[in-house]
């Protein structure tokens, strides 16, 4: 999965940035629902979205990054 054209230290401020960023939105995902639905959902909900964000916020920061 490594991309020819990143550096290691590109490759590894994007992962940080990506592990950043979805913990973020998982978090917030957590407490709109938690709120609005039920705690339980929004815990369920939330790690998913933690758990779904990760590889995807990795993809898009790897494509502005080259642009």
């Amino acid at each position: 999965m490594t991309d020819g054209s990143l550096t290691p230290r590109q490759q590894g401020q994007i992962a940080t940035l990506a592990g950043f960023l979805s913990p973020l939105v998982g978090i917030l995902l957590m407490i709109i629902l938690a709120v609005l639905v039920n705690v339980v959902v929004g815990i369920i909900v939330g790690a998913i979205a933690v758990l779904v964000m990760v590889p995807i916020t990795q993809r898009l920061l790897r494509r502005r990054s080259q642009s």
